[in-house]
């Protein structure tokens, strides 16, 4: 099967190339408080006090954003943000199987350079680094410049950074083998785009004998006006110093390197004749070369090196991010330098021993797993002498880690624990235990590749130009291809600006990391769900809104978090406006599902129904509003809801906005005045959303007969469990989970997003999450619900399933699905995952 074939089926049946991994199983709810809600919490207050920290207790510090505009993607120009994903996936896989780094693929759907480099700040909070890929020219040179100045990370620009450093590295040996001198030769650059542009800058600085660039128009000279930008004009002051005009033919005659980073078959064969003695070819347009190899070694090439993986001297910028950013990762580089460049020129370069080096042996193999750990320790031990580095870190010790890791596996890429302490004392605090995992596994998320990288064809098929040019040209043809062709089917990201977390308030993005990971884990846990935690750092609506839309072509779904009301409601609202894919906020909806199903088992202990009910409500932030617009869409007709200022009505004037007024006209038929005391008097039911200890036991002796309080707040209830009890409640529910009847929006979001997913909805409706609700209720026993259990646990896998079918069945008889899928597939795929670890592709 030709390669092409061979990459797009082996990308359709694995639906991508990478997935997320949960570092830390989760196995019972001792491992779930760890690494979520309450014991997270010690290490989000960690960060908040020293943001450095969030290198220390989450993904940080291995992780890496992969940004791509798809503007310039292996010679086709520019195909579009989402067409470029295949080829994101194939760079993260190369990252994870050569350094053990986790790189976040985000292709951004933004071409002007301004709104990428506010896109890429803003969600610096969740990398340590960050890795730029097929950017056009100029606007990559304005991108990388500008995102030095506004972020302290690793900043690095595969095409100019990656490029620049494997043909220097192979340049230097070229030389070697030539006898010649780099200051005495004559170098022609075909392609004046990000790597050309980048390699001229760096041999200017190295002091290179004449250098002439060349582009469409021919060779780049000081004020010439056809065809030129700011960068070009740049060029034309530090090369050329002769003036030479003319094409690629008339100034290349006496040159003794020619390097092609233009376009396929330029060059002739004939021109080799007519440069100067051993003349050295490097032809690296792509996917076809300007000049085939073996017509180069033919026509007179004494040294010549394509970007062709089938091909001798095959160069690559594989060969060099992986052990680049593992050195700057493990010296928690802030920057990076021309030192930090050279080393890794140098790394690559000295890796040829000179008893191997030949004309057909300039640079290392791609498939060599021990390059990545000689580039990493060269390159920390540059960022240790420029001073560029935030930690202390023994170059020695940065390649022994990367050399165990590719050889023995993950766990030896974690840091070291302290000797003493030989496993995670469990008698500790929750706090400290919690720490001390996130610590010891640098966060609990991470991505794994599908298909490792284990041999040269494999690379060939899967990461090469020919191999993933087809997807990327399906995709443009066809964006649903997406779907079939990545890991957008199953992939969700965890959006939160931290300015709402638990019970913490406005903490900040990096704060806020460690919960969007727990959250990760979740997904992956319970439904099978690839999600990704995406901290901003903004708390403007519009700006949330802008990055959000610009990375979705990835995602599948958008779950929005810890995002603090009334922000919440408009950004969720412009986003399922603009998007065709669910968004979801959880800290509303989720809460609303399993307090729903809470209800509906609540009432058939009570013997009551949602018809004839009176409920009290008392919150009017995020989650209480969203519990009472699904109560309402789920039958109860009479539900008041109470903030600080009592009971909010039509006409109510102190303390409403917008979103208060809504509520107005859809509560409170009677229009009841006065505070929460007064209203909840003849109540069915009481859903509390508020703050500790603001129901009372008295206000409970005054509801109706049997009455139901969901006190909800965390983590101190409006009433405690057993005072409530004593008042004369006959169902309490909390959202503790060391109380009975937790409302845990755990049991709703996993499955509700792999409903959502099999099916493709377009977005989750009031349909769908009261499917999901009824799911859930059913899963009690009559039994259970003769003792008062009205929710079912945090760790019942039964659940998941049986929401997944109804979430897609409600999707599709709403017309809210893409396909058409049997409720009993997903139900059983889902569970087969959750028992067996297997998810099929449906």
């Amino acid at each position: 099967m030709p390669l092409a074939g061979k990459s797009l089926e082996l990308r359709e049946k694995y639906r991508g190339l990478i997935g997320v991994r949960s570092k830390v199983p989760i196995k019972d709810n001792s491992v779930l408080s760890l690494v979520y809600t309450p014991g997270v919490g010690a290490c989000c207050r960690a960060i908040a006090d020293n943001s450095t920290d969030s290198f220390r207790y989450t993904m940080r510090a291995n992780t890496v954003g992969l940004f791509s505009n798809g503007t310039a993607v292996f010679g086709m120009g520019n195909v579009g943000a989402g067409a470029s994903i295949p080829m994101l996936e194939g760079v993260s896989a190369f990252f994870k199987t050569f350094a053990g780094i986790d790189a976040i693929p985000l292709a951004v759907d933004a071409d002007d350079p301004d709104k990428f480099v506010e896109i890429v700040r803003v969600m610096a909070p969740t990398m340590g680094g960050i890795c730029l890929e097929d950017i056009a020219s100029p606007d990559c040179f304005a991108v990388v410049e500008r995102l030095q100045r506004a972020v302290r990370l690793p900043v690095f620009h595969n095409d100019q950074h990656g490029a620049a450093i494997v043909i220097l590295a192979a340049l230097g040996n070229s030389l070697k083998l030539a006898g010649k001198k780099l200051e005495e030769c004559k170098i022609v650059i075909n392609g004046a785009g990000a790597a050309g542009v980048a390699l001229a800058r760096r041999l200017v600085k190295l002091g290179v004998g004449e250098l002439i660039v060349c582009d469409r128009a021919g060779a780049i000279y000081r004020h010439r006006t056809a065809n030129m930008n700011w960068v070009k004009s740049e060029l034309s002051f530090v090369t050329n110093e002769s003036h030479v005009k003319g094409s690629l033919e008339e100034v290349l005659p006496g040159a003794d390197i020619f390097i092609g980073l233009s376009a396929g078959a330029v060059f002739s064969p004939q021109w080799i004749a007519k440069m100067a003695a051993k003349p050295i070819i490097f032809a690296l347009a792509l996917p076809e070369p300007e000049i085939d190899y073996l017509t180069a070694r033919k026509a007179g090439a004494f040294i010549a090196a394509t970007g062709n993986v089938n091909h001798p001297n095959y160069l690559t910028s594989s060969l060099v991010f992986p052990g680049f950013f593992r050195g700057a990762l493990d010296a928690a580089a802030w920057r990076i330098t021309g030192s930090m460049e050279m080393a890794a020129v140098k790394a690559i370069q000295e890796h040829v021993p000179d008893n191997l080096l030949s004309e057909v042996n300039i640079i290392p193999r791609l498939i060599d797993f021990s390059l990545a750990p000689e580039i990493a320790r060269q390159v920390a031990m540059a960022a240790v002498d420029e001073k560029v580095n935030r930690k202390k870190v023994d170059p020695d010790k940065v390649e022994d880690k990367l050399l165990r890791y590719v050889y023995e596996g993950e766990l030896s890429i974690l840091p070291a624990r302290n000797k003493r302490e030989k496993r995670l004392d469990l008698q500790s605090p929750l706090d400290k235990q919690s720490l001390e995992l996130h610590k010891r596994y640098l966060g609990v998320v991470g991505i794994e590749g599908k298909i490792p990288v284990k041999d040269i064809h494999l690379a060939s098929v899967l990461y090469s130009a020919a191999g993933v040019s087809d997807c990327c040209k399906l995709i443009m043809e066809n964006p649903d291809r997406l779907y079939d062709l990545t890991v957008k089917s199953n992939l969700v990201a965890v959006v939160s600006d931290g300015s709402a977390v638990l019970g913490l308030g406005n903490i900040g993005p990096r704060a806020a990391l460690p919960v969007m990971e727990g959250k990760s884990i979740l997904f992956k846990t319970f439904g099978g769900v690839e999600a990704l935690p995406i901290c901003l750092d903004t708390q403007d609506v519009n700006e949330i809104v802008r990055v959000v839309e610009a990375i979705s072509p990835v995602f599948g779904g958008i779950n929005l978090e810890d995002i603090s009301a009334p922000r919440c409601f408009e950004i969720e609202n412009i986003l399922r406006q603009k998007l065709d894919i669910p968004v979801f906020h959880d800290d509303q909806h989720g809460t609303a599902v399993i307090a729903l199903a809470g209800m509906i088992n609540a009432l058939k202990i009570v013997g009551k129904h949602f018809e004839n009910i009176k409920v009290v409500v008392n919150g009017a932030g995020a989650g209480a509003t969203a519990v009472t617009k699904l109560l309402l869409s789920a039958g109860i007709t009479n539900i008041i809801m109470c903030d600080t200022a009592g009971a909010i009505y039509e006409g109510r004037r102190k303390r409403m906005n917008p979103y208060k007024q809504e509520m107005a006209r859809l509560t409170n038929p009677d229009r009841l005045q006065g505070q929460l005391a007064e209203v909840i008097a003849g109540a069915d039911a009481f859903v509390g959303l508020s703050k500790p200890e603001t129901l009372t036991t008295a206000m409970i002796k005054t509801m109706a007969a049997d009455p139901i309080v969901f006190a909800l707040a965390n983590p101190v209830p409006e009433i405690m469990p057993d005072e409530a009890l004593a008042a004369g409640a006959k169902v309490v529910a909390t959202g503790r989970s060391d109380f009975p009847n937790q409302v845990n929006n755990s049991l709703a979001f996993p499955g509700i997003f792999r409903g959502a997913l099999d099916v493709r909805a377009r977005q989750i409706d009031d349909r769908m999450k009261i499917a999901a609700a009824h799911a859930i209720a059913s899963m009690v026993t009559d039994e259970d619900l003769a003792k008062g259990t009205i929710i079912p646990s945090a760790m019942d896998l039964a659940v998941p399933p049986q929401v997944a079918a109804a979430v897609a069945e409600a999707a599709m008889k709403g017309n809210m699905a893409r396909r058409q899928l049997d409720p009993d597939d997903i139900r059983n795929n889902t569970r087969d995952y959750l028992y067996e670890g297997i998810l099929r592709i449906l």
